[in-house]
């Protein structure tokens, strides 16, 4: 599960709250009736969601805190869901989110502290943090780069332009180092750069069509927020409001016409077992074969530019890259400068003054977290200094052996996963090997990349008293990063392709199914998760349970299509599959049947992926857990509400109830009630809001499934 969706939804939230407000809207819920943002309120028309209240909805508490044998989530997380029922929502992870933050930027003011790295990121920060220099320059490093798109008369000529080298951009493509083949070498992943999504994490399924109100909403709420942004970029290089709501339909729709073709991994649990492996298979080009396909765009010399064009192979939506080249024509080319216009300000919005944009730009601003913090998100970018900030975390900030203790922790989930697999009885021989095999190639990428992060000893940005700009200094670091990876290409395959497209420092952890990896980013290690010398109740309710979810989604409904290398081999014989694809049918049932306002139920199909990760991951917790004699369940159970607390406002809540991950109190309530300890060590017996009988309990792995 990508933590950092999690974060964007937080944020979210807190921006289309503004545009609720600036807009005169109303924050009601998705059901129609008003959700309120008060709990006694809410008691007057009742409380939503069965069979337990949905009780992350704001406004939807009970007045007293439940028995944990009746709603465990809401006793568990009740304390922190109580104080954030006055507030714009809130969520326990994302509430940590800025301890990496705070402590590296301490570290960047203590000029004691010295070595190359960071005196290159000091001398950024110092840059982004000079306001009168800044607004000295406004706009006038970016304009001209505007000004050429502007000039441009045909698509012949937008062509040009994209190939340049002396045009720092590529606003339609992003390129990558990627391992389709871990006993291989790595290849170039291409993904288109989208305006209003981002292409990893939602494809193009806001644009696909849907009849499904709540996915309808979610999509709406995306595009509305991320039009913000595009408004402010555009307001700062003197373009009035009313122009820019003019233009923004254009984009869309623009987008939208390529962005359809675009799956995310999302849509693959709504199609048959192995559409994905099947997808894989058809994504693998030469460079040849990608220029052919998409012959009306410039793509080798694109490539060239970006230092990419040296791959044996690459991997493309086929699908995608064909709705691409249909859209890249003379017809278009308004549409086209207008969007390579967007892209480029996108782009340099961390690295120019925003201040001629007006006091909505101000108040935006506020709502992401201040203008003081300017300085340190241009610093936190892939294309800047993400990782020496990741690694200065590490090194300098957490405690003393995080990265090991994790580790070891993460082996030993994977040894409980072998011996889960090993014991179950309805999974062949032959599928037991090749998950097991899965399991022992699995690279655990806690806290830092498979062979470290870049090298940054040559990079060598320009001071202010030499004529450095934070603009021009940007071009450098993405110019380093350019030439770093270009070292990569052909290079035998790693296993931390992920860390090189991922910033490394947001709230992330996830499974890669084409590393075979698991990654624990420096930015999910917060004290909510990890502190030195914490119980193992903690530590296994916290980032355990994380780890444990990852290392499933290797072999989950998606990651079985994938062999222990990253290939689209599938894990499970034919006779397996059917039995496999049974209980995870089953299971998206069950959520199915999950009431969560009236009329509004939860999508299990949605949610199969994530759910089968939450589920197995439960178990294999829990599993480790069981070695420990003295190990306390209440505490456990206690400590995962408090890490999953999470309050929803109403206007967001339809955003949610779409994503491909269940809200926090079901993936703690349903899989809490899959198993034993639930019974045993807390009591719950028929009759209890949490009980579940057994027969109609779910298990994927193990001698009981």
């Amino acid at each position: 599960m990508r933590r950092s969706k999690q974060m964007a939804a937080a944020v979210l939230a807190l921006v289309l709250a503004f545009v609720l407000t600036a807009c005169g809207g109303s924050a009601s819920g998705s059901s129609g009736q008003d959700a309120g943002t008060d709990a006694t309120a809410t008691q007057q028309t009742g409380l939503v969601g069965k069979p337990w209240v949905t009780s992350v909805l704001q406004g939807n508490l009970p007045p007293e805190v439940p028995e944990a044998k009746n709603d465990l989530y809401t006793n568990a997380a009740y304390d922190y869901l109580a104080a954030h029922q006055m507030e714009m929502g809130g969520n326990a992870m994302t509430d940590h989110a800025n301890e990496l933050r705070d402590s590296v930027l301490s570290v960047i003011a203590d000029e004691s502290k010295t070595g190359h790295d960071l005196e290159q990121l000091r001398l950024f920060y110092n840059q982004a943090a000079d306001t009168n220099a800044l607004k000295q320059i406004g706009t006038s490093e970016i304009q001209p780069y505007l000004d050429r798109i502007d000039a441009v008369t045909s698509l012949d000529e937008m062509n040009k332009l994209l190939a340049a080298d002396d045009f720092p951009f590529s606003p339609f493509i992003v390129a990558t180092i990627r391992s389709n083949d871990t006993q291989a070498n790595n290849i170039v992943g291409i993904n288109p750069n989208f305006l209003f999504s981002d292409a990893a994490l939602l494809g193009g399924t806001i644009y696909q069509e849907t009849d499904d109100p709540t996915a309808q909403q979610a999509a709406k709420a995306q595009i509305s927020t991320m039009s913000l942004f595009i408004g402010y970029d555009f307001q700062a290089v003197g373009m009035d409001s009313q122009a820019v709501a003019d233009l923004l339909p254009q984009l869309t729709e623009f987008e939208a016409k390529h962005g359809k073709y675009l799956e995310g991994n999302g849509t693959f649990v709504k199609k048959e077992f192995g559409a994905l492996a099947e997808t894989a298979r058809d994504s693998v080009f030469t460079l040849d074969e990608a220029c052919e396909t998409c012959a009306n765009y410039p793509l080798r010399e694109t490539l060239a530019k970006m230092k990419k064009d040296g791959a044996e192979y690459y991997y493309i939506s086929r699908a995608w890259l064909k709705g691409f080249n249909d859209v890249w024509t003379e017809d278009n080319l308004e549409a086209i400068k207008l969007m390579a216009k967007a892209k480029v300000l996108a782009e340099a919005r961390p690295y120019f003054d925003h201040s001629s944009s007006g006091e909505e730009a101000a108040q935006l601003e506020a709502l992401m977290g201040g203008a003081e913090f300017k300085p340190y998100k241009a610093c936190d970018s892939i294309d800047t200094f993400a990782q020496v900030i990741a690694k200065t975390y590490v090194e300098d900030c957490l405690p003393a052996g995080t990265k090991e203790r994790l580790t070891e922790l993460s082996q030993q989930l994977v040894n409980t996963y072998k011996d889960l697999v090993g014991n179950t009885a309805w999974l062949s021989e032959e599928s037991k090997q090749r998950v097991t095999e899965k399991l022992d190639n699995i690279a655990l990428n806690v806290l830092e990349p498979d062979g470290g992060y870049f090298d940054y000893s040559k990079l060598e940005l320009v001071p202010t008293n030499e004529g450095g700009t934070l603009f021009s200094n940007y071009l450098r670091c993405k110019q380093y990063r350019y030439d770093c990876e270009a070292q990569m290409i052909g290079q035998p395959a790693i296993k931390a392709a992920p860390w090189f497209y991922v910033d490394p420092t947001t709230l992330n952890a996830f499974y890669e199914f084409e590393s075979n990896s698991i990654n624990i980013m420096p930015g999910f290690v917060s004290s909510l998760v990890y502190t030195d010398g914490m119980s193992d109740e903690d530590l296994f309710a916290g980032i355990g349970f994380t780890i444990a979810h990852e290392i499933s989604h290797g072999f989950d409904y998606q990651g079985a299509q994938m062999d222990a290398y990253g290939r689209p081999n599938p894990i499970l014989v034919d006779e397996d599959v059917e039995k496999f694809t049974a209980k995870t049918t089953a299971l998206a049932d069950y959520y199915s049947s999950i009431e969560l306002q009236p009329g509004v139920m939860a999508d299990g199909q949605n949610l199969a992926a994530e759910t089968c990760a939450d589920l197995c991951g439960m178990q294999a917790t829990l599993e480790l857990a069981s070695k420990s004699q003295s190990f306390d369940y209440a505490k456990f159970y206690k400590t995962m509400g408090d890490v999953w607390a999470q309050v929803i406002p109403a206007p967001m809540f339809a955003a949610n109830a779409a994503d491909t991950h269940p809200l926090a109190n079901l993936r703690i309530n349903v899989n809490a009630q899959m198993f034993d300890p639930l019974y045993s060590k807390l009591g719950v017996v028929e009759g209890d809001g949490m009980y579940l009988a057994p027969e109609k309990r779910i298990v994927v792995w193990g001698p009981n499934a």
